[in-house]
């Protein structure tokens, strides 16, 4: 192939602890190489991270701004795929994921979002006895939805698109690592993306139904999401925990409050994209 078909951008900010991990499991994908690069969007530099970057030809872009979506823009700019996922540093990709992808938008050419299921793990890397965050509520597994049919069927009871397609899958807009979008859609909110601090999923999730076409929902769990004490999981996990036990603790109300407010921030600046 000229060009790969799948860009797949990997996002660290100050964390070096699980990024070889998530790097790692890009070189074990069964697809194969031609079809699909790499670029690594980081604001550190790490030897081990850097040798396997190195070693598979993979583009290290440096990119010290907190704003995810910035450093997202930045992998944006630096990518040639039609079809662009995602790949936080604490996450992983099953050996397949890429593969699935790759299947699924070359079956359907209006395809515009695809999202698989979640393993959750913890710190080390143990699997979790947890449900995944995204299922499938009807039609069994995969789906594919056509949005633009959704979209008259919103108009007719009187109803946000977003709201009957969260309906049909929980959590459709859940983990940067688990989705994956057609090029046009990013770029042409590009200057929305500026603005997110977080919320990449949130933004990707509400594009795409602006976009119309068809979104693929799969219950296959492609992705192992990293619950640790650095992401919002982890805390919200733990704040219900405490409060079952009546230990409610002053610095879980303030982090959980911080992150709710954030991800509100980032669910109405999504929003606009739908005007």
């Amino acid at each position: 192939m000229d060009r790969p078909y799948i860009s797949v951008i990997v996002t660290a900010y100050n964390r070096r602890g699980y990024l070889s991990s998530a790097l790692r499991s890009i070189e074990a994908q069964t697809l194969q190489r031609d079809r699909f690069e790499v670029i690594v969007v980081k604001n550190f530099e790490d030897k081990e991270s850097d040798d396997i970057i190195s070693r598979n030809g993979w583009k290290d872009v440096y990119n010290d701004d907190p704003y995810h979506g910035r450093m997202v823009l930045a992998g944006l700019e630096e990518s040639k795929g039609e079809v662009i996922t995602f790949l936080d540093d604490d996450d992983m990709y099953v050996n397949s994921r890429l593969e699935e992808v790759y299947k699924a938008f070359t079956s359907y050419d209006r395809l515009v979002y695809f999202q698989n299921s979640q393993t959750i793990i913890d710190d080390n890397g143990n699997v979790l006895e947890r449900p995944p965050r995204s299922k499938n509520l009807v039609g069994g597994s995969p789906i594919v939805i056509d949005v633009d049919k959704l979209q008259m069927l919103a108009k007719k009871y009187g109803m946000s698109t977003v709201d009957i397609t969260l309906k049909i899958r929980v959590g459709a807009d859940f983990n940067n690592s688990s989705v994956a979008v057609r090029r046009h859609v990013v770029e042409s909110h590009a200057q929305l993306l500026k603005r997110l601090p977080a919320g990449i999923d949130n933004f990707v999730f509400v594009s795409s139904l602006k976009a119309g076409g068809l979104m693929y929902f799969t219950d296959e769990r492609l992705t192992f999401y990293r619950v640790h004490e650095e992401n919002w999981t982890y805390y919200a996990w733990s704040y219900y925990a405490h409060v079952a036990k009546g230990e409610i603790n002053e610095m879980y109300l303030r982090r959980v409050s911080a992150r709710l407010q954030s991800i509100n921030a980032c669910r109405l600046m999504c929003s606009s994209a739908t005007r």
